[in-house]
């Protein structure tokens, strides 16, 4: 059987860390590259092509569910595995809208991670039980606080992007600066976004940032 070689995500050096002496320890596997945020590992899956890469979603800069419509695009044939400590119905529901083959949560065993990552090596989808459920409870119409829709899907990649930049504090230029855009076309982006959201002013928006594990407050 093939090597199978693993790219990790997640901006705690510590759990990149524990997850490398893990991963490193079971046959048939290897690291091929870590990241500590999602503009980082796109950067670096440039050059690095993976069979799986365990990604977390609550990150600076870029979060793993922007990250993950552009690294689909990067790395088409890569199988994608949600790690997070958040069951949030609505993460669940954007991180399969955009691609992901698992979910997995943090405070589950090393022997579920195996099996996630061996699930979707055999191109099926792997779901932790108490993530399974919630999915099932969020197409029947259930509602409430792991609700499976957010007002975040709603806005394009860049616009999610700007988004989490601005709510971290950025200025726009700071954002043109990070993004590689005119400060006009950042202007744009967070007049679209702010109605889109429903926001009216910046208190209102880094609330919902907040609430969707982008920033803390």
């Amino acid at each position: 059987m093939a090597t199978i070689r693993v790219f990790l995500v997640d901006d705690h050096q510590l759990v990149r860390d524990a997850l490398a002496r893990l991963i490193t320890l079971w046959d048939g596997f290897e690291i091929v590259g870590e990241a500590g945020d999602g503009r980082q590992a796109l950067e670096r899956l440039a050059t690095v092509r993976p069979d799986v890469i365990l990604l977390d979603i609550s990150m600076p800069e870029m979060n793993g569910i922007t990250a993950l419509q552009q690294i689909r695009r990067i790395c088409p044939t890569a199988r994608i595995i949600i790690l997070s400590a958040s069951d949030r119905g609505s993460y669940v529901s954007s991180a399969l809208k955009q691609g992901a083959q698992g979910y997995v949560l943090k405070d589950h065993s090393s022997d579920e991670l195996k099996e996630a990552i061996a699930t979707v090596m055999r191109g099926d989808v792997y779901l932790a039980p108490k993530v399974n459920q919630m999915v099932i409870q969020g197409y029947v119409g259930q509602t409430g606080e792991n609700s499976c829709t957010s007002p975040v899907d709603s806005l394009s990649t860049r616009e999610r992007e700007v988004f989490q930049l601005i709510a971290e504090g950025c200025t726009n230029a700071d954002v043109a600066e990070k993004l590689n855009i005119a400060c006009k076309t950042v202007e744009n982006h967070r007049h679209n976004l702010m109605q889109k959201l429903n926001c009216t002013n910046m208190a209102q928006l880094i609330v919902l940032a907040a609430k969707e594990g982008l920033v803390g407050l």
